[in-house]
């Protein structure tokens, strides 16, 4: 099928991105410095392990997408690559989501790393496989798969440097969505808080796939919430290609 070949060829441009390697090495050796210091953590080496784990999956995961992902749909049109690739039997929506699915294909393979790293380590720590933390990097991933979509959508009609900068906007928006309802109670302004709640409703809440501090814990996830919050991840990335689809087939690159 033509979307994976696009697929196929998205992911190994990842793959030979060395900022892709620069980042698992980092994160990888941070996970493994917190081993180090686990006898100075009076008893809690553990759960820091886990935290700066868990925490280095997803910044670690949402700076690829900065560095390679923003740039997916642009860069294709700044080489005049597109007009290659579009003057062949492909679609401009098999374009967007053979884009989107290799670059998810390359943040299986960073999260996958990430994550054997981090459970070889708790192995280390006699903590033995934790199954907490296989649900925080399943959600983390999800969470990364919804940015990627942003970043795409960003992609089919802005520059890349613009794409980053909205895409690492959102990310931070994302985390602090439930507070703009209560912002929206104190503004003065009908429109203002219409504004708001519109926000509130487009934005991503990110916050949904945020279970690192249950993981950490070591209270349960439930299957009801990996359940809910994949669900809403999905329906969001779903949404994000299709606006992505329908804006840059709109666009004209002559």
């Amino acid at each position: 099928m033509k979307v994976i070949a696009i697929a196929r060829n998205t992911f190994r441009e990842a793959l030979r991105d060395k900022a892709l390697y620069v980042l698992v090495v980092f994160s990888v050796v941070l996970v493994g410095a917190t081993r180090v210091i686990s006898p100075l953590a009076l008893g809690e080496g553990v759960k820091i392990t886990k935290d700066v784990g868990l925490s280095a999956i997803s910044f670690f995961g949402m700076l690829a997408i900065i560095v390679m992902g923003a740039g997916l749909v642009h860069k294709e049109i700044d080489r005049k690559t597109i007009f290659m690739i579009l003057s062949k039997p492909v679609s401009r929506r098999q374009f967007i989501l053979g884009k989107f699915l290799g670059m998810a294909d390359a943040l299986v393979v960073m999260v996958v790393v990430m994550l054997l790293a981090l459970q070889l380590v708790l192995l280390t720590s006699r903590v033995g496989l934790d199954v907490l933390v296989l649900k925080a990097g399943l959600l983390t991933f999800v969470e990364l798969l919804v940015m990627t979509s942003i970043a795409i959508l960003f992609s089919s009609f802005s520059t890349t440097a613009l794409s980053a900068s909205l895409t690492f906007i959102i990310y931070g928006v994302g985390h602090f969505s439930g507070d703009l309802l209560k912002f929206a109670d104190r503004l003065p302004s009908e429109f203002a808080r219409y504004v708001c709640h519109l926000l509130y409703y487009v934005l991503p809440d990110l916050e949904v796939f945020n279970v690192r501090g249950m993981a950490v814990h070591g209270s349960d996830i439930s299957t009801e919430r990996l359940l809910a919050a994949t669900s809403y991840g999905v329906l969001y990335v779903l949404g994000a290609l299709m606006f992505s689809v329908l804006i840059f087939s709109r666009r004209d690159f002559k």
